[in-house]
């Protein structure tokens, strides 16, 4: 399926002037192969960056069997095969490469993700709550502002001195009042396929039926029951550890270098 992406010439990775940064996926139709636009310059983050977004292409192209208005993911699992595809990436980076230094960076980053995208995220959605119901309030740009300054003073605690122009961060970010509450998705999605991954490793190729079950639904049903038609139960505490310890087993691998 991936394959078919650049088939069809439905990925444009080239660096030019006056073309937008940043990467996307656009499963536009269940019958349409989806475009994928990035920035290809060869370095291992822009191999992650295009496993990530033929991972929602795959996503699009597994629930091509429903219409218009239920193939597109909802959005707590819109990005489940992103992320999964990225996990796939790095195992096989991890098991092929010697170089110790090429191997710390690699877990480096992977546990610099995790932050970025399970705690960061997570206050992303505390802030954007806050700000709706301020908003409602008559709170001011200047009071949002405030709001999201202490935001990041209790995500970091004493670990990072935060200078007093992140107070405007927010505004850069544009998820946040483009899409609201998107946010959410990359901490639900993150810890999801961690745990999805630890099931994959256990069990093999017979997990795999059950993960493309997942994708294959689209938008037709309500997370939960997609997930527990899985056999996931998203109520378990001991499935979102699953998630944390992947990220833990992570930190030890790397400090042991």
């Amino acid at each position: 399926m991936a394959e078919r992406v650049f088939a069809q010439n439905h990925l444009d990775s080239e660096v030019r002037k006056g073309k937008q940064g940043g990467a996307f996926c656009w499963p536009s139709g269940p019958d349409l192969t989806p475009w994928v636009m990035l920035n290809y310059q060869g370095k291992a983050d822009d191999v992650s960056t295009m496993a990530h977004e033929l991972g929602h292409a795959v996503h699009g192209m597994l629930a091509a069997d429903h219409s218009i208005f239920t193939f597109h993911s909802n959005l707590p699992l819109a990005e489940t095969a992103s992320t999964f595809g990225e996990m796939v990436l790095v195992d096989h980076m991890l098991k092929h490469e010697t170089d110790e230094s090429v191997r710390r960076d690699i877990l480096f980053g992977q546990v610099d993700g995790a932050y970025a995208t399970i705690m960061r995220q997570a206050f992303f959605a505390l802030f954007e709550r806050q700000a709706h119901e301020m908003i409602q309030k008559g709170a001011s740009v200047d009071d949002l502002a405030q709001a999201y300054m202490q935001n990041l003073k209790d995500q970091f605690g004493e670990a990072v001195d935060v200078s007093d122009e992140f107070r405007w961060e927010w505004v850069s970010i544009p998820h946040i009042y483009d899409v609201p509450f998107y946010v959410y998705a990359y901490t639900f999605g993150q810890l999801l396929v961690l745990s999805l991954y630890q099931q994959y490793k256990q069990e093999g190729q017979s997990f795999i039926p059950r993960y493309t079950k997942i994708l294959s639904t689209g938008g037709s049903k309500a997370p939960v029951q997609v997930l527990s038609e899985a056999g996931i139960d998203v109520f378990d505490a001991k499935f979102w550890q699953g998630g944390f310890d992947v990220v833990s087993g992570l930190v030890d691998e790397l400090e042991a270098l």
